[in-house]
């Protein structure tokens, strides 16, 4: 049996609307709700009891919207998130697990850069996943907080001599680690591909659209939960900031949407 109700997805920002992006692309028939907590912003300087209750704020409001299945498109929240099985009964997909199980499979070398919010990097959670001793994991991996980076991102500075200065004095010292995979270990850091791709060119940048898009599809088939394949999806944007700031700042987002709403969370 299809299910035509839409599909909720969140961030501190507006970094998760890249995850959007993709979702969007996998997923075409879909109606899809998004929250960027942007009057909260930025999550990853914030305490783990301070961004569990953000996020509990959040999902409660999606799930009063009647969604069928949650995206945490935020590696931040994702990481401060386990409490949510105690009362969410729809699937909820974060981006950690199915972003650092790509990275394994697709790395050679297995020296790998995790840059993140500090308290994504403070959680541990990659690094359980990633830094794990074995014959098929030889190699090094190094796990950067960037925390500086998400508030440059949200200030629209990319693409500009400020944001290729911030990112090469932060990653520069990795330049010389062999690294061949970069996790993109926050929803925003791919707007930011040219800066570290340029301090790093031969690494492969990982982000977390794709795997997280691909296992929210897996699961979504095997709960029978897929809208009708003869329909368009809709996209609707919600900030508890200012709607016209936030438009300015996802002027990059290339899919149609219905607008930008504010709402009280």
């Amino acid at each position: 049996m299809r299910n035509n109700r839409p599909i909720g997805v969140f961030d501190s920002g507006i970094g998760g609307i890249t995850v959007l992006s993709k979702l969007a692309e996998v997923l075409p028939c879909e109606d899809f709700i998004y929250v960027g907590d942007t009057l909260n912003c930025p999550y990853g300087i914030k305490t783990p009891e301070e961004i569990a209750n953000l996020v509990t704020r959040v999902v409660r409001y999606l799930l009063s919207q009647d969604v069928k299945a949650i995206v945490i498109a935020c590696n931040t929240a994702t990481a401060n998130s386990a409490h949510l099985k105690e009362f969410v009964k729809i699937p909820i997909v974060g981006v950690i697990s199915p972003t650092a199980k790509y990275a394994l499979k697709v790395s050679r070398n297995k020296n790998i850069a995790v840059l993140a919010t500090n308290a994504t990097i403070d959680s541990k959670s990659y690094q359980k996943l990633l830094d794990k001793k074995g014959i098929f994991n030889r190699g090094k991996k190094y796990f950067v907080k960037c925390s500086e980076f998400v508030t440059a991102i949200e200030d629209k500075q990319f693409a500009n001599d400020y944001s290729f200065k911030l990112v090469k004095d932060k990653l520069e010292f990795l330049a010389d680690k062999n690294i061949d995979t970069v996790v993109l270990g926050c929803t925003h850091f791919g707007l930011y591909a040219q800066e570290i791709s340029r301090v790093l060119p031969q690494a492969k940048l990982v982000d977390c659209g794709g795997p997280t898009s691909q296992l929210l599809k897996k699961i979504m088939k095997k709960e029978k939960i897929i809208a009708d394949d003869f329909r368009t999806g809709t996209i609707r944007i919600t900030t508890t900031g200012d709607p016209k700031q936030m438009k300015k700042q996802i002027d990059w987002f290339d899919k149609e949407y219905q607008g930008i709403f504010k709402v009280e969370i």
